[in-house]
C-alpha cells in the first residue's frame, strides 16, 4: 500500500514538472516569436500555395523544406503563423485572465465579508450571468464593439479580454465568496476584529492569505478557457479582428488557422491538426497542473 502511494506521488511529480516544461516551453516561443520564426507570417508567396508538410512526399504533391509544416492557400507559412498565434494566445493569457481574477475577487471579498444587501446584489447579478450562455454573450459583446467603434484597436485583443472578463469573474466571486464566509467565521478573525482591526485590514491581512490558493488554482484552471475560446470564435468566423476582404483575420492566431484550415481540410488537414494539437497540449498541461495544486492544498 505504502508503495502505491509513493508511486501515485512521483507520477503526480512527474506530471507538474512536465506541465511546467510545456508551459515554459509555450512562453519562450510565444516572447520569442519576432526571432525564431522562419518566415513572415502575413507574407503572400503565390507560388507555393497550399503545401503539405515537408514529410508528406508523392507524386501527386509533395512539400518543401522551406515550409517545414506546409503553406495555407495564401502561400503563407503555417509553422510562423503557428508561432505568431503562441504568442497572440499568450497575450490573451497575460491581460485577460489576470484582470477577471482581480474582479472575482474583489467581488467575492467584499459579498462574502459584509453580506447583507451588498451580497444580494452582486450575488443577484453573478446568478444573471451565470444564467446566459457564455458563447453567446461573447459573440454578442464582439458584435456590439464591432458596430459601436470603427478603430480596429476595439476589434482585437481589447475586445477578447473584455469579453472572456464578462463571463469567467462570476465563478471566481461566488469561489471567493464562499471562502470568505468560511474563513470569517473562524476564531482568529473574530480576534483580530475584537483587537480593532478594521473590515479592510481583516479582509486582505487575514481573510485573503487564507484563501490565496483558491485565487491561484481559480487562475490555472481558465488559462486554457481562454486560449480554446479564441480558438472557437476563430472557427466560427468571429476572431480577434475585423476580417479583410478575403475574410482572414488581420491578427494571426490559432484561432485565424482553423478558420483557414476548414477550407483546406480536405487537401491540406494539417492546418487544423497542427494547431489542434498546440491547443490540446497547453490546455491539458494547465489543467494537469491546477488539479496536482488542488490537491496539494487539499492535503
Amino acid at each position: 500500500m505504502k508503495r502505491q502511494i509513493s508511486l501515485s506521488k512521483g507520477m503526480g511529480r512527474k506530471t507538474v514538472w512536465l506541465s511546467f516544461a510545456v508551459m515554459i516551453m509555450f512562453a519562450a516561443v510565444a516572447l520569442t516569436a519576432p526571432w525564431i520564426s522562419p518566415h513572415d507570417p502575413y507574407q503572400f508567396d503565390m507560388k507555393h500555395t497550399d503545401l503539405p508538410p515537408v514529410w508528406v512526399q508523392s507524386t501527386v504533391i509533395h512539400g518543401s523544406s522551406e515550409y517545414i509544416l506546409g503553406t495555407d492557400i495564401y502561400g503563407r507559412d503555417i509553422l510562423s503563423r503557428l508561432i505568431y498565434g503562441a504568442r497572440t494566445s499568450f497575450l490573451l493569457i497575460m491581460l485577460a485572465v489576470p484582470l477577471a481574477a482581480l474582479l472575482g475577487t474583489i467581488v467575492g471579498l467584499v459579498s462574502g465579508y459584509f453580506g447583507g444587501w451588498v451580497d444580494r446584489i452582486f450575488m443577484a447579478i453573478t446568478e444573471t450571468i451565470q444564467s446566459l450562455p457564455g458563447i453567446m454573450v461573447v459573440v454578442a459583446l464582439i458584435l456590439i464593439f464591432r458596430a459601436a467603434f470603427t478603430p480596429t484597436w476595439a476589434h482585437g485583443l481589447l475586445t477578447l479580454v473584455i469579453c472572456f472578463i464578462a463571463i469567467a469573474w462570476v465563478s471566481l466571486a461566488r469561489l471567493v465568496r464562499m471562502g470568505v464566509l468560511q474563513v470569517k467565521s473562524m476564531l482568529f478573525i473574530e480576534a483580530a476584529v475584537s483587537l480593532g482591526a478594521t473590515p479592510w485590514r481583516s479582509i486582505f491581512r487575514h481573510i485573503l492569505p487564507n484563501i490565496s490558493h483558491l485565487v491561484l488554482v481559480w487562475i490555472i484552471n481558465n488559462i486554457p478557457a481562454v486560449i480554446l475560446l479564441e480558438a472557437l470564435l476563430g472557427y466560427i468566423g468571429v476572431g480577434l479582428t475585423s476580417a479583410t476582404g478575403g475574410g482572414e483575420f488581420t491578427v494571426v492566431s490559432w484561432g485565424g488557422l482553423f478558420y483557414s484550415g476548414r477550407y483546406t481540410i480536405a487537401s491540406n488537414p494539417m492546418l487544423l491538426v497542427i494547431p489542434a494539437l498546440c491547443v490540446l497540449i497547453i490546455s491539458m498541461s494547465f489543467i494537469l497542473l491546477a488539479d496536482a495544486l488542488n490537491e496539494r492544498f487539499r492535503a
